[in-house]
């Protein structure tokens, strides 16, 4: 066994001796590989895909070419990378460069039927990829699509809502700037009764300009009105685009004009998250790694989704270790109840040289702006490139793991693949539910 495997493993059985939450620098989790058969794997989304119950990952590899679905096998043998079902669901479609994959409804009856493909690679396609035959781990049944090939674009990021009231889920998709095409917000409206045959009936029509990449993209109701907004970050800031209405979408689509509500104009990746139970979430935002902060707390102050006061959210030894001769950047963040304790907690990934998976709580109230207790979750690595990170309760213990991708550098080396690592709290029916409460999450009264 390596040493820095046989490190860890002394770390979590420490760590499982713990009687009470508490603070400490280093408190490395538990590794444990779901796949790194590929190349470059970027980014994870999790969905219950074959209806079992358990919660399945999604994941393209940008180097390799692949696009594989990850069968969950059950808490007793979630460890085990043999017992994961790994399934091609490329459908015959090119994916190398391909930058994010999700889990999709796209039939809005509450069960994912098909996962979205995002390609900035040379082939600039949208993909939809659909179980056509009944066997979800034979990849001979699986079909895949373009989205208006012959409108080539270097998407980043897809996800599905129904956006203008009629026929299933549209698509939003966000694209990244290449030659003189700058980057936007675009969204795709859906044929009634959408399969792969009628393909050629989505029709593409703009939403609005973000900043050089789609960094994030998330469907929400931002104003209270009951429709899907488009919150969205690029490299500089975040910002929401206002749903204008079902009339307009569904009868004249290409005049619809969706306003852009900027809500900061610094940071990239962001999450939702609560930590009061007010029916308004807030969002968290990644900042600079060059200065003490690390990411600002966003609170919502109204429902209108245009006023937000901000706090900062600031660490003095962010960049701990030997070295740091790479830059450092963050590359993921999403919010939870993660290590026991009755405040909320923020977890990051990065890429560069540092620690890739870290933790951040708050000493006290987080309006007061006082520096955050943070907690390695990995050791320090020179050359690591994780990506985004799922809060989700992995070996069904009660708590929250982390689910991620770590895709190495590309041609010169294959990276650790999709991973998660393992919550070393014990098991305690008395401790607050594992709950995340990141886009797409609510919390329990």
């Amino acid at each position: 066994m390596p040493p820095q495997s046989c490190l860890i493993i002394l770390a979590t059985v420490v760590c499982l001796t713990w009687a009470t939450p508490g603070y400490a620098p280093n408190i490395y989790w538990q590794m444990w590989t779901i796949d790194a058969s590929g190349n470059g794997a970027d980014g994870v989304h999790t969905g219950d895909i074959n209806r079992d119950g358990l919660m399945d990952v999604v994941s393209g590899w940008e180097q390799s070419g692949d696009l594989v679905l990850y069968l969950n096998p059950g808490p007793g043998a979630v460890r085990d990378t043999a017992a994961w079902a790994a399934v091609d669901i490329s459908g015959g479609v090119t994916i190398e460069g391909i930058e994010d994959a999700a889990f999709a409804d796209l039939d809005l009856d509450g069960f994912d039927d098909a996962v979205i493909s995002s390609i900035e690679g040379d082939t600039r396609s949208l993909g939809i990829h659909w179980l056509q035959g009944a066997d979800i781990r034979a990849p001979a049944d699986w079909r895949a699509v373009n989205l208006v090939p012959s409108e080539l674009t270097g998407y980043m990021k897809a996800r599905v809502a129904q956006i203008d009231g009629v026929a299933g889920a549209d698509i939003v998709a966000g694209s990244k700037a290449m030659g003189s095409a700058a980057a936007g917000i675009y969204w795709f409206k859906a044929p009634v009764g959408a399969h792969p045959g009628n393909v050629q009936q989505w029709q593409r029509f703009y939403i609005g300009p973000v900043d050089y990449k789609t960094v994030t993209l998330v469907i929400k109701d931002m104003d209270g009105d009951t429709l899907p907004d488009i919150v969205v970050s690029g490299r500089n800031g975040v910002a929401w685009f206002r749903n204008p209405g079902h009339e307009v979408l569904d009868a004249v689509p290409a005049q619809a004009q969706w306003e852009q509500v900027v809500i900061t104009r610094t940071g990239s990746e962001f999450t939702f998250c609560d930590h009061v139970i007010d029916g308004m979430e807030d969002i968290i935002v990644a900042t600079s790694h060059d200065s003490g902060m690390v990411a600002k707390w966003l609170k919502r102050l109204d429902a209108s989704g245009r006023a937000w006061e901000e706090y900062p959210i600031t660490s003095s030894s962010l960049r701990s270790g030997d070295s740091h001769s790479r830059k450092f950047v963050l590359k993921g963040v999403s919010c939870g109840y993660v290590d026991g304790d009755d405040l909320i907690d923020i977890v990051f990934t990065g890429s560069g040289d540092g620690h890739g998976v870290f933790m951040m709580s708050p000493r006290t109230d987080i309006a007061r702006g006082l520096s955050w207790n943070l907690t390695n979750l990995t050791p320090y690595a020179d050359h690591m490139k994780y990506d985004n990170l799922r809060l989700v309760d992995m070996d069904a213990d009660g708590d929250l793991d982390v689910l991620t991708t770590e895709e190495g550098e590309g041609i010169f080396t294959a990276g650790d693949g999709v991973l998660w690592l393992e919550n070393p709290l014990p098991v305690s029916r008395e401790r607050i539910p594992a709950l995340a409460v990141s886009a797409g999450a609510a919390r329990a009264p």
